[in-house]
């Protein structure tokens, strides 16, 4: 290759690698440049240049290096390697590298000659890479996760501020020392196995392990490294609990005996959402496979089943973030199964529900057990309550007929009016037991009306001296001038009857039972602020209730009596009363001491009472003479009213059935009026009045009935009909033939 070629190469490599060369002699004070310099700095070639002139087109920091390093090369000959900035005529701002020496002539330096290279391309890589590298390690020292780099001795060499807290040491304590040394739980692990394992294949690996160090489990990945290997860890115990009590509680679930299914939202109303989930007992209850349940819906699940409340129902309440609960019954196998359900919304992340629970429990057989239990206890009820109404209905028989008897043995007028008056008061207090049973059982309805207890007691203390045996000393203590209240006066009677009898039975031998009224201040059981309360109470020096005894006494058929001497339903219905009127009661009692019970009656807040006329001395007849029909299935019961209405001046027809009556009614004329009870074999005598009353509207008409005119509406309208509470009297009669008197029903 001749000097030609070798001059040629030259240049081509020079201009590939963006390289120039330039001289400067320093006895001229002229620098002169390859034709590339010239382009770079954008400098029309063959221009004469001086050393300031070069040195202007460095930037001001790297011409003052530039200026030193010449200036050494000058005097000491030392030659230079720089990377420095330049700008060329254009204002291009560039990265070059400049090589320079010195030229030495009889040991002085005649000149200085060099190279000069664009670099800009490189410079660009290099700040680029150092930004990424920057940028990475920024990223490894800040993230959540712990990170760190083993060398190939499984030292330490970088540790981010995660691993340093999830370690709990120092980095300057760990870089540079080896794992194993460190950690010394770890060798022989999964740790160490995989660690080896990625460095010895070169393929990464993750897994979960318990970390004996930290006491938690981690996530750990490992990956090849240029040297050594990098690794990848995070916390993970509170994960791993949670999985753990899932699956626990998915064992626990599939382990009960309530069916459970799981919706998950979808399109449409929640009855049409996908179940996702059944435990078993779920799929017990379908009597369906797993996958036959999952991916159906309520509705497809539910079909030919009645839902109380309804489906519709149950989908507004889960719509509005509500608790349902609800009962299923269907048909399957020939019998009718129950089954009890609550659905349950889950909140989802958009604040409505995503899914929805669905417990279900089969109570078909809990439900028989129930109604078997329920017959049971009744008949057991019906037992003890027939033996105590049988004991105080004999009683009061007993009265009746032993003066009947006597009334046919004595012709003394007084003794008469005595015994015929003790007769009645034993027949209305017989009634007034029969309404006490009415009311416990729901079938009738107290009426309320504004009076002057201590009035009513005083009235009543004669009556209650005659139940008490002359062994036992009697006391009142009533205070005078206080409020009226609101009682029903028949209650109110049966209550201080049984009070009064049941302290009789706590007394053996001689004793004193002490009956006060009083008012007093206090609040309400329930609560409240304190307020005016007429107190009744009845106290006894008997045997006392023990403690534990205290509230079953007030529960219905809770007695301590013999079988057949009480029924049990006394306090049962002094506290049923008081509640019903805005009362209470309460018992206070010691064991060979005493007890008393007292009931609480609010004061009316308006006094209704009336001033009471002077009633007729003598029952009056009417005008003229009437004639009525009696209809009733008891010939002797007809009978007597028959006998009272025509004591009260009427001409009497008596029929026992709704057919005779309508035979009577279709060919007498001048019927005046229609008495009829109202249970009856066949037509019953509301349905036989009802249609009197529109056939024949000129008759007045009178159901004898132990139901309240409450009960007997029933829809229909007996606004012109009359209802007589049974047994009826005389004056009731009176009262409904000349409706202008006054009576007392």
């Amino acid at each position: 290759m001749d000097q030609h070629d070798e001059l040629r190469l030259l240049r081509g490599a020079c201009a590939a690698s963006q390289t120039g060369a330039w001289h400067y002699r320093v006895d001229e004070d002229r620098v002169t440049w390859t034709p590339l310099l010239y382009d770079l700095f954008a400098v029309r070639e063959g221009t004469e240049l001086s050393l300031d002139l070069a040195l202007s087109f460095y930037v001001e920091k790297s011409r003052q290096h530039i200026r030193d390093a010449v200036n050494v090369c000058l005097a000491e000959g030392r030659s230079w390697n720089l990377d420095v900035q330049c700008r060329s005529t254009t204002g291009r701002v560039f990265w070059a590298r400049t090589i320079g020496e010195a030229i030495l002539q009889d040991g002085r330096v005649v000149a200085l000659q060099g190279a000069f290279q664009d670099i800009t391309r490189e410079r660009a890589a290099i700040d680029e890479q150092v930004r990424a590298q920057a940028e990475l390690s920024f990223v490894l020292r800040t993230m959540t996760d712990g990170f760190l780099l083993l060398d190939t001795g499984w030292r330490f060499t970088f540790v981010n501020a995660a691993a340093e807290h999830m370690l709990r040491r120092d980095p300057k304590e760990l870089i540079g020392q080896c794992i194993w040394e460190e950690f010394p739980e770890t060798c022989n692990t999964i740790f160490e196995h995989n660690f080896r394992a990625v460095r010895e294949s070169g393929i990464s690996k993750s897994f979960q392990a318990y970390f004996a160090p930290l006491g938690a489990w981690v996530d750990v990945t490992v990956h090849p490294a240029q040297v050594g290997v990098a690794v990848h860890f995070r916390d993970v115990t509170r994960e791993v609990a949670e999985q753990r009590d899932l699956r626990l509680f998915r064992t626990a679930i599939d382990a009960m005996t309530t069916g459970a299914v799981m919706l998950e939202r979808s399109e449409g109303a929640v009855d049409f959402w996908p179940i996702i989930y059944a435990n078993a007992a779920a799929i017990k209850l379908q009597d369906l496979g797993g996958q036959q349940l999952l991916g159906k819906n309520l509705n497809q699940v539910m079909q030919e089943t009645d839902c109380t409340p309804d489906i519709g129902q149950v989908r507004e309440r889960l719509a509005a973030q509500e608790v349902c609960q609800f009962e299923a019954r269907h048909h399957r196998s020939g019998r009718e199964e129950i089954l009890e359900c609550v659905a349950v919304p889950l909140a989802g992340q958009d604040d409505q529900h995503g899914h929805a629970v669905v417990l279900v429990n089969d109570v078909t057989q809990q439900r028989c057990l129930n109604e078997e239990r329920h017959r049971s206890e009744r008949l057991a009820m019906i037992g003890q309550m027939a033996g105590g109404v049988s004991h105080d209905f004999n009683n009061l028989l007993a009265v009746i007929l032993g003066n009947i008897e006597l009334l046919e043995l004595t012709a003394d007028p007084d003794e008469k009016r005595i015994l015929i008056s003790e007769a009645r008061d034993a027949v209305m207090r017989g009634k007034s037991l029969n309404d006490s049973l009415l009311a416990f059982a729901g079938k009738s309805k107290l009426t309320p009306q504004t009076a002057d207890l201590g009035s009513f007691v005083q009235s009543w203390a004669p009556f209650v001296r005659r139940a008490i045996p002359s062994r036992i000393k009697i006391e009142l203590e009533v205070d005078t001038g206080l409020p009226p209240v609101l009682i029903d006066a028949a209650m109110a009677e049966s209550c201080l009857l049984n009070l009064a009898l049941n302290a009789r039975d706590a007394i053996e031998g001689s004793g004193t039972i002490r009956i006060m009224l009083n008012e007093v201040q206090r609040a309400h059981p329930s609560g409240g602020a304190s307020q005016t309360w007429i107190c009744l109470s009845v106290a006894d020096t008997g045997s006392g209730v023990p403690e534990h005894l205290h509230e079953q006494v007030f529960q219905p058929f809770f007695t301590t009596r013999s079988p057949g001497q009480g029924s049990g339903l006394g306090l049962s219905r002094v506290r049923g009363y008081l509640e019903q009127i805005g009362g209470f009661v309460t018992l206070s009692s010691t064991v060979a001491k005493g007890t008393t019970i007292a009931m609480f009656f609010p004061v009316a807040s308006v006094d209704t009472r009336e001033v009471e006329g002077d009633l007729p001395s003598a029952a009056a007849i009417p005008d003229k003479r009437r004639k009525a029909l009696v209809v009733d299935d008891t010939p002797a019961v007809a009978r007597v009213v028959a006998r009272m209405l025509a004591s009260l001046g009427c001409d009497t027809l008596i029929a026992a059935n709704g057919k005779e009556a309508r035979e009577i009614i279709s060919r007498e004329s001048g019927l005046d009026l229609l008495i009829s009870d109202v249970v009856m074999p066949g037509e019953s005598g509301l349905d036989l009045v009802c249609a009197i009353s529109k056939t024949h509207p000129g008759i007045r008409i009178a159901l004898m009935t132990g139901y309240t005119q409450e009960k007997l509406s029933a829809g229909e309208d007996l606004a012109e009909i009359v209802v007589l509470a049974k047994p009826v009297s005389r004056a009731q009669l009176e009262a409904f033939i000349l409706p202008s008197r006054i009576s007392t029903p």
